[in-house]
């Protein structure tokens, strides 16, 4: 999909390697939509340099909507490393501490799932990317100091074992932003008696996206970009009246009789707008136009407008 500038907008969906940092995936990326002087590239969801997976990327106009894309849950398979502590929670940290593990059976795993399932409280690891007072939590823990992260709600809505042998079990979770998997398997491990960390994290997911759709970073080109419309498929969606959309893309808000429910569409949802809530708008041709609210009177108004595409 392009935008009315030189430059292709969309998203792309990239198979994060091992051993590169989410920003270093995107180096190709970058390089295959011009560089320095080309379209803009960003993405949703950091993984880290030892994890894999799907990394969904915005580029060009894309890059707008990536907020909307940050706050999809997310899917991820790790293994459950028994009898380990790591001062990271996985297997690229510092070994702390080793223990006995092989009396841990797969009952003894399942039984303590349920305590991470639901709305739960999780403290993320010292060397993760919160900031603390402005600097990153993993940045003060290489310097020395002793870091303490303050827990936060977290929503987990599926954790289970996949598969199990002897001090090592294969895990799957499906969760919201913000849950560390190594957070979970180091928790685990304290539960359990022994000890544990995270190793061969890989994120399958993110909402509707999958890995299994995701390309190389260095097949990155612009036929794999997927339309904007993909990025707010989970928004509900409302169609603009023609005579309204030069006033919508000059940022004017939009009278209740200038837009209707997305009938012609397939959606997720099909509601009456209500206040504050946050809509797709499509024109009457079915091109996304922006991201809007509606006030208290039912007046639209956009949150962001994208360019008419060429």
């Amino acid at each position: 999909m392009t935008s009315a500038s030189s430059h292709p907008s969309g998203i792309l969906l990239l198979d994060k390697p091992v051993g590169e940092s989410s920003f270093q995936a995107l180096f190709p990326v970058k390089r295959a939509f011009g560089g320095k002087k080309g379209a803009k590239i960003g993405h949703a969801g950091t993984l880290d340099p030892a994890a894999s997976g799907l990394l969904v990327v915005g580029v060009g106009n894309a890059t707008r909507l990536l907020e909307f894309l940050e706050e999809m849950p997310k899917s991820y398979s790790f293994t459950l490393k028994l009898g380990v502590e790591t001062d990271t929670y996985d297997l690229d940290g510092e070994v702390i501490a080793e223990h006995d593990a092989s009396g841990v059976t797969r009952a003894d795993i399942e039984a303590l799932l349920p305590k991470f399932r639901g709305e739960i409280l999780q403290a993320p690891p010292a060397y993760s990317a919160v900031k603390i007072d402005g600097r990153r939590a993993y940045d003060r823990a290489r310097a020395g100091e002793a870091v303490e992260i303050a827990p936060r709600r977290v929503r987990v809505d599926r954790l289970e074992i996949t598969s199990f042998a002897p001090g090592v079990a294969t895990l799957e979770l499906d969760c919201s932003k913000g849950t560390y998997v190594r957070s979970v398997a180091h928790e685990l491990g304290q539960l359990l008696g022994c000890g544990a960390v995270a190793a061969n994290i890989r994120r399958t997911a993110t909402g509707p996206f999958r890995v299994e759709d995701a390309i190389a970073p260095d097949a990155a080109a612009p036929e794999a970009l997927l339309p904007l419309s993909r990025a707010v498929a989970h928004l509900p969606a409302l169609r603009l009246k023609d005579a309204w959309i030069a006033a919508l893309r000059n940022g004017n808000p939009i009278p209740p009789v200038g837009y209707g429910a997305d009938e012609g569409t397939v959606r997720a949802q099909h509601v009456a707008p209500q206040p504050a809530s946050v809509y797709a708008v499509f024109t009457p041709a079915g091109e996304l136009i922006a991201v809007a609210e509606v006030d208290p009177l039912g007046s639209l108004k956009p949150r962001k407008v994208f360019p008419e595409a060429s």
